[in-house]
């Protein structure tokens, strides 16, 4: 099962993934190589994780890739795009904030009790 999982982003906020067996991809500043880009699409993924930073660089690609249904993507923490507080990391909540702007599309309202 975690060889159909891909976790992309910088090698800290991805260990832990490939401690897990999951294929892992790492970034600098976000960024994949060719290489990378061109295995990532031509496996079967079905599920991909991406970091908030990758998000933020192929932003317009993953949303097209979001509406097939696999690989499902989703965002995870970034260890060095989080905000610091008390020794640990807190994340900028740009996944939640996808997530809200999914189901707002799907319902035609926002149901999340967040008020924004």
């Amino acid at each position: 099962m975690s060889e159909d999982i891909a976790v992309i982003g910088n090698e800290d906020s991805i260990e832990y993934f490939r401690v897990l067996g999951c294929r892992t991809y790492e970034t600098h500043e976000g960024e994949l190589t060719p290489e990378q880009y061109r295995e990532i699409l031509g496996r079967r993924f079905k599920v991909v994780l991406v970091t908030e930073e990758v998000f933020q660089r192929y932003r317009d690609l993953i949303r097209r890739r979001s509406e097939r249904m696999f690989p499902v993507i989703s965002i995870i923490p970034d260890v060095h795009g989080a905000v610091w507080e008390d020794g640990s990391p807190r994340a900028k909540h740009t996944g939640f904030e996808e997530l809200r702007q999914a189901v707002i599309k799907a319902v035609g309202q926002d149901i999340s009790g967040s008020g924004g």
